[in-house]
């Protein structure tokens, strides 16, 4: 599963919690955006309780994060349980990870399933992708590819990169599709194209390789750097293997290996 988990990350896990604007909170939201966190939370406690259920995730963001009040995850859970009480995608979105991870809520994969998939139906993307990286796992619920695909697709239709990483992941593994290497290489090469590092590595690794496309040592060694540059973990260890074996036509070089190796576990430690 290691080299699967490479491929498909599930959208929520490397994103912030998200806060989007809405127009009659504006206040509240400029607020928020400067910094001035006392008064963004005077603003969306008011909105909440007017029963706008996005003012509830805001306000469930600043806890989570500490930001102008100190950091309760409890709190946050409690806040963003209310805006998914009124409906607001975001926040069942929010509550959903909360579950996945077990912070401030007893950790429920189930529940994280059924939050995420609440918010997917009303067209949260995000969501749209967790839901499909759950059917993909079989987390909180039955293993089926097939409604992995169509919800990646679904994401990717909205432009989504980690969507079309993970269809390309899919292609890659033959996993609910015919495998093919070529559309899989296309996939890593729309999403790298949004900026996603991981369809960077995948365009690296796919060029040494040789599949669905002419091994190329210098793309390969191109799209290795872009995403190590991107703060791609793998994208360093291949380079450091790669500078300290020689590989790729590269000479070895011990210390630029070492460089490479330590930045890779300076994220690890970050973790």
């Amino acid at each position: 599963m290691e080299r699967i988990t490479r491929k498909l990350i599930p959208a929520l896990c490397a994103l912030a919690f998200a806060a989007p604007a809405w127009a009659d909170m504006d206040a509240a939201v400029k607020a928020y955006d400067a910094g001035k966190y006392d008064q963004a939370m005077k603003e969306f406690k008011t909105q909440a309780k007017h029963g706008k259920g996005l003012a509830d995730n805001y306000i469930g963001v600043m806890y989570l994060k500490g930001l102008g009040i100190g950091k309760d995850a409890k709190a946050a859970a409690k806040w963003f349980q209310a805006g998914a009480d009124l409906g607001d995608s975001q926040s069942l979105a929010n509550l959903g990870r909360l579950y996945r991870m077990g912070v401030g809520v007893e950790q429920d994969f189930a529940k994280s399933f059924q939050m995420m998939n609440k918010a997917a139906e009303q067209g949260n993307v995000d969501a749209q992708t967790y839901v499909g990286y759950m059917y993909y796992s079989g987390l909180g619920t039955k293993q089926d590819y097939q409604k992995a695909f169509q919800m990646f697709n679904k994401a990717a239709a909205a432009g989504d990169a980690w969507a079309v990483n993970n269809i390309g992941g899919m292609y890659q593994e033959g996993q609910g599709v015919p495998q093919n290497y070529s559309e899989a290489l296309r996939r890593y090469q729309e999403a790298a194209d949004k900026g996603l590092p991981l369809a960077m590595y995948n365009l690296g690794e796919f060029y040494e390789k040789g599949w669905g496309v002419q091994k190329s040592n210098l793309n390969s060694l191109k799209w290795y750097k872009k995403a190590a540059e991107a703060g791609n973990e793998q994208a360093m260890d291949r380079l450091g293997a790669i500078y300290e074996n020689g590989d790729l036509g590269e000479k070895a070089d011990s210390a630029s290996a070492q460089q490479w190796y330590d930045k890779a576990q300076a994220i690890r430690n970050n973790k």
